[in-house]
């Protein structure tokens, strides 16, 4: 390695990347230690980089300035910028999953704040399967990846959580990036520990991919409302975790078979989970599935109907349980209120196929996580949260309604705030 940096270093790096002044002082020191090779493992992002930056073999005038590359690396330039990939990863020679499985860890470390080693192990392939579904030929000449480049929003987002994590920033590096797209939600020491570990349906893969299709509103503060492993199999427990509590992301699993991979499925609620007899919800939830066969699938609604979510229980004439899309008894995602059961049909409220094995499946596990607080107001003097008389009494509001008869507190309720 040729290069030697200069007391300048952190200057030129500073007017050459437009870095804030602390940025460009932990560049320099990146660029003053070796990054320690994981045993048994292929190159790490962080090794790649500064082995990059160090190399006297790149191309062009300014091939042995560690500023001048890594400014490239971060231009927004886009075609400049895919230039300098192209020679950090040496797309030309290198199996181009293995570049991005190095990318992945990195960028998922970064993303829950931890160091790379504590959760490169449980990347799960599929999330590099997931990157690259839409890979179909080899990137090796300069203009496949560049086309590749271009279209792939996911593998660019990852690159700059990857160049961020080899500088072992905790704050968003790039201006240019959204902080909401790229931060990782607030947790508590009990719910990450959850997440970076295998006690939890919402994986460090999963919970990076589901963060990107959620409203920048519920990527800031997330709670573990219920877990199925942890607070028992209790459907009153889990109903009382996800009504009027905000904004959930719940998951589901089906009882694990013989030699079957774990497929999670679930749904997003922006809404205020109500009891209601009836339909309510936004436009903005959705259902998702995710395996190691397809990765993450999301669908929205698609405005052919409003039935988002229905939450019942404690009645004789209409379904008790929670539902998310369809219609009654054919619901996209349907948990009982036995809690034991659930179903998937196909609707069209949200495009969606059946997200279960089988349509009427075994309940695994459930989790539900608050992905924002409710700012409902609660009544000081029971601790109880204020509805209206239709939410009240669900079951008299029924019966009102299939008789054809005013229901005059409806109105008040549906001019209540949901969010």
């Amino acid at each position: 390695m040729g290069n030697v940096l200069s007391p300048t270093t952190t200057t030129r790096i500073h007017a050459s990347t437009k870095l804030s002044e602390a940025d460009s002082q932990a560049l320099t020191a990146f660029l003053r230690h070796k990054p320690e090779q994981p045993v048994d493992s292929g190159m790490s992002f962080e090794k790649m980089l500064w082995t990059y930056l160090h190399s006297d073999a790149t191309d062009g005038d300014n091939s042995s300035d560690p500023a001048q590359l890594f400014g490239e690396l971060v231009n927004f330039d886009k075609h400049t910028q895919a230039d300098a990939i192209y020679r950090l990863g040496r797309l030309e020679t290198v199996d181009f999953s293995t570049f991005v499985g190095s990318v992945c860890s990195s960028a998922i470390a970064e993303f829950w704040n931890q160091e790379s080693p504590k959760i490169v192990d449980s990347t799960a392939p599929w999330v590099v399967e997931w990157v690259m579904r839409k890979e179909t030929s080899s990137v090796r000449s300069i203009d496949a990846w560049h086309a590749w480049w271009r279209q792939s929003a996911i593998l660019r987002e990852m690159v700059e959580l990857a160049l961020r994590s080899a500088l072992h920033q905790s704050h968003v590096m790039i201006a240019d990036i959204t902080e909401a797209n790229l931060s990782c939600p607030k947790l508590s020491t009990r719910d990450l520990g959850r997440i970076l570990g295998s006690d939890s349906l919402l994986t460090a893969e999963l919970g990076w991919m589901l963060s990107r299709e959620l409203p920048a509103h519920s990527r800031k503060h997330w709670q573990c409302a219920y877990s199925s492993r942890h607070d028992g199999r209790s459907w009153s427990t889990f109903q009382g975790a996800i009504e009027n509590r905000g904004s959930i992301l719940l998951l589901v699993s089906e009882k694990k078979k013989k030699r079957s991979s774990q497929r999670v499925f679930g749904a997003y609620l922006d809404g205020e989970a109500v009891r209601l007899p009836s339909w309510h919800g936004t436009s903005q939830n959705f259902l998702f599935s995710a395996d190691s066969a397809t990765g993450l699938s999301v669908y929205r609604a698609t405005g052919f109907n409003d039935n988002y979510q229905y939450l019942n229980y404690a009645m004789q004439t209409l379904p008790n349980g929670l539902g998310i899309g369809g219609q009654l008894e054919h619901f996209g995602l349907w948990i009982d209120s036995g809690f034991v059961n659930g179903s998937s049909d196909p609707t069209a409220t949200y495009d969606s196929p059946q997200l279960s094995t089988q349509y009427d499946f075994d309940i695994g596990s459930i989790e539900a996580w608050v992905v924002r607080a409710s700012s409902t107001a609660s009544d000081s003097s029971n601790g109880q949260t204020k509805v209206s008389a239709v939410v009240a009494n669900p079951e008299a509001a029924a019966l009102l309604e299939m008789a054809n008869r005013p229901m005059y507190s409806a109105p008040i309720h549906r001019s209540e705030p949901t969010s």
